[in-house]
């Protein structure tokens, strides 16, 4: 019971907090996030061990699959809760800001360190860009708490690939604050149990296995979100995403609130925390 009633409080803080956020936003993101972030950034590495990993090498951590089980598990239970069948959203990323088909664009002048994969040659692909928010629940922008996804799905890419159906695509996913909400897959599986419980926060504050570092970096970056001004190009780093045709989240079958019988309100009702 005091569990719920925290996690209530502290919800209900954040929701608050987004309504003031975008008369403060802009003065601190001009002022303050910067430094902070490289203050956060160093604190976070002092706790990291050099393992002599190169650039996009990747080395599982013991027990590995047991973790990737529990947060298939986590979701798997947690989509069950909340959608019935035949109306499943996704698990995570569930929110659809808009689609959008546009062309991927490889720049020449690349140096050489960057000329490798997709990025070898200039070049230009068609493709397939998804804006989308946090899940599991699908809520109002107010209370969105403003992590912000994108994913990309590039046709006509040549190459091996896991998948025969995606024989001559290659998918893309970033998201808005400079790092991931987990450090490792272990901490991810650890935070889709709190999620399921509908708790997230306690995942940050805890007193055995704390993560208030990671809630900082990311509360650097979330923001209140809003329909946007006006339809844009967005610019990835060497790439660029030019937008040829949009599609709002509003007319997209798969892109809906949820109705009242299925929002967190069920959750409360069926014991997790709302």
């Amino acid at each position: 019971m005091f569990l719920d009633r925290l996690n209530d409080l502290l919800t209900f803080l954040v929701h608050l907090e987004s309504r003031f956020d975008p008369f403060v936003r802009p003065a601190f993101e001009a002022v303050l996030r910067d430094p902070v972030a490289r203050l956060i950034t160093a604190l976070i590495n002092s706790k990291r061990r050099n393992e002599g990993l190169r650039i996009a090498e990747e080395r599982p951590i013991p027990d590995e699959e047991a973790y990737v089980d529990s947060i298939i598990a986590s979701f798997n239970q947690q989509m069950r809760l909340l959608w019935k069948p035949g109306g499943f959203e996704r698990g995570g990323n569930t929110k659809t800001h808009g689609i959008v088909r546009g062309e991927f664009v490889v720049h020449d002048g690349l140096p050489p360190e960057l000329r490798h994969g997709i990025y070898a040659q200039p070049r230009t692909y068609k493709a397939w860009v998804r804006f989308s928010g946090p899940g599991p629940y699908v809520t109002p922008d107010i209370e969105d708490v403003g992590f912000m996804s994108i994913s990309i799905k590039l046709m006509g890419v040549p190459g091996p690939k896991l998948m025969d159906e995606e024989k001559f695509t290659q998918d893309m996913f970033g998201v808005s604050p400079p790092t991931f909400v987990t450090p490792d897959v272990k901490a991810n599986a650890q935070l889709q149990v709190e999620s399921l419980k509908n708790a997230q926060i306690f995942y940050f504050l805890n007193l055995h296995r704390s993560h208030v570092l990671d809630l900082l970096m990311q509360a650097l970056w979330i923001k209140t979100q809003s329909s946007p001004r006006r339809p844009g190009d967005a610019v990835l780093g060497v790439a660029e995403i030019q937008e040829t045709d949009a599609h709002p989240a509003a007319s997209l079958p798969a892109a809906r609130r949820l109705p009242p019988e299925r929002d967190g309100r069920i959750a409360r009702r069926r014991g997790c925390r709302v």
